[in-house]
């Protein structure tokens, strides 16, 4: 859902903001919780939307593992 939100863009602004905050809430819901070290979201979501992480790598992201360091 993050990779989803975040690579299609679908406002004009916010929209990795607005991804991360969709998926902590979905988790949230379903009784789980991210185990992000905010300050890195923005390089992390950066990544996401070109494409740099694969799902896994995402998936264990939120659950609090380290993900390799965004490189362009």
């Amino acid at each position: 859902m993050l990779k989803g939100l975040v690579q299609t863009h679908p406002f004009a602004s916010g929209n990795r903001r607005t991804a991360f905050a969709v998926v902590e809430n979905f988790l949230i819901y379903n009784g789980e919780k991210t185990k992000v070290n905010k300050s890195s979201n923005p390089k992390i979501m950066q990544g996401i939307r070109e494409n740099y992480y694969s799902y896994e790598e995402i998936k264990n992201w939120l659950k609090g593992d380290e993900i390799r360091e965004f490189q362009r």
